[in-house]
């Protein structure tokens, strides 16, 4: 049968359930701020009759609980739609890597079960690992380009009686330096890169 939530926080949703004995089959929380939604989801059960095809959105108290927040919810109590933690951070750090903002991951992992608090850290550490492949491929690229220029120098007094071996020379040495300019911004301001940094 379909249950459709209204929680307390604001946070709207919905999923399919078999009733075990007139009850949820197992925990169910709010995918937002992390609310037990089971006691909710066993009165909509009870009220609900066979000619009933969607219940009536219920309204769920936000509720403060004193269990450990750090802990993801588990297979238990995960809504339809949702992943486990691992799998969901993975998916959050590739996003990171991709360019996309941090108030984008952090609404996707709290879709996922996360509390806030939760996913700003994991969050925080996906962009600083980011950052750090950053400045690491923006030195390399300050290498690259400071070869390029060497070799580009070194071969001048074998190509300078060819005009197209001049001309690609050329090319090389502002290549080189090309390179050298947006490795520094890489190194020096990782956060202003955005996307991919294996496509720069």
């Amino acid at each position: 049968m379909p249950i459709k939530i209204e929680c307390g926080c604001g946070q709207h949703f919905a999923f399919d359930v078999e009733p075990v004995n007139g009850q949820m089959p197992s925990a169910v929380a709010c995918p937002a701020c992390g609310g037990d939604a089971t006691s909710v989801a066993n009165e909509i059960i009870a009220q609900s009759r066979p000619i009933q095809s969607i219940p009536v959105a219920t309204r769920v108290p936000t509720v403060v609980t004193a269990s450990p927040a750090r802990n993801s919810p588990g297979a238990a109590n995960r809504i339809p739609g949702q992943v486990d933690r691992g799998q969901a951070e993975t998916e959050a750090k590739a996003k990171v890597l991709w360019g996309d903002s941090q108030e984008e991951v952090i609404k996707y992992l709290m879709m996922q079960g996360f509390n806030a608090q939760d996913a700003t850290e994991v969050v925080n550490a996906a962009f600083k690992e980011r950052a750090a492949a950053v400045r690491s491929e923006g030195i390399r690229k300050i290498f690259y380009g400071i070869g390029m220029i060497i070799a580009m120098i070194a071969a001048l007094p074998i190509v300078r009686f060819s005009f197209w071996l001049m001309a690609f020379a050329g090319v090389t040495g502002l290549t080189g330096l090309w390179k050298i300019l947006t490795g520094t911004l890489m190194a020096l301001a990782p956060k202003s890169e955005k996307g991919d940094i294996n496509d720069k």
